[in-house]
């Protein structure tokens, strides 16, 4: 009878060992992303300062902060008279020199300069009508890509350190938002020549490219 029972063990299998448990699949690396600061600087470095227009570039092409736009030959680069003009043209009126505007552009890089809507307010505080603040006509457009704020204001101009208060002006202005950089252009003076010039104007920010 024991015989027997060794027997039947000896024939019996062998218990399976359980299967060794599968790994899960390895997840794809990841390439580590820049940094935000190499992110910025890779932006900046995309433009810059360096081939702005001088006295002795193309009179017929402006060039600022990596944009290039078509500009009369007649509107005369002039050294910038104050901080944060980036650029300064006269645009003759006529015989008389004080008929004469200004072409004005500043470049702030993106975060700097403040609010496009503070820049337009500070404009207006400039412009009277009688005893009350100008009212600004702005309007939303775009340019290769680029958003752009037209902004339009008229009435006696008080520049920055003048004396007295100039009746009849106007200004006429471009906002473009562009990568890296906000690019302002303001052509100011009276009426009758910012009004003769207007269409040079909109044509030079309507030409405005990336690059040369």
């Amino acid at each position: 009878m024991l015989a027997t029972i060794f027997a039947c063990s000896d024939s019996a299998p062998a218990p399976k060992l359980p299967s060794p448990p599968v790994a899960p699949p390895r997840a794809p690396s990841l390439s580590t992303p820049a940094p935000a600061g190499a992110v910025g600087a890779a932006v900046e470095a995309s433009w810059s300062n360096d081939n702005n227009s001088t006295a002795t570039s193309d009179a017929a092409v402006l060039s600022v902060a990596g944009l290039t736009g078509p500009k009369p030959v007649a509107w005369n680069w002039v050294k910038p008279s104050m901080q944060f003009r980036t650029l300064q043209y006269t645009v003759a009126g006529g015989a008389d020199s004080t008929s004469a505007a200004d072409l004005i552009v500043s470049v702030f890089k993106e975060g700097d300069g403040g609010p496009i809507d503070a820049n337009i307010e500070r404009w207006r505080g400039q412009f009277r009508n009688g005893e009350e603040i100008a009212t600004a006509k702005s309007s939303k457009g775009e340019v290769q890509g680029m958003t752009l704020t037209h902004v339009e204001i008229e009435g006696d101009y008080m520049s920055m350190g003048a004396p007295a208060p100039k009746s009849g002006y106007m200004q006429l202005a471009a906002i473009v938002e562009a990568p890296g950089r906000n690019v302002f252009f303001r052509l100011t003076g009276p009426k009758s020549t910012v009004e003769a010039n207007r269409a040079l104007f909109d044509a030079l920010i309507a030409g405005l490219r990336e690059g040369k």
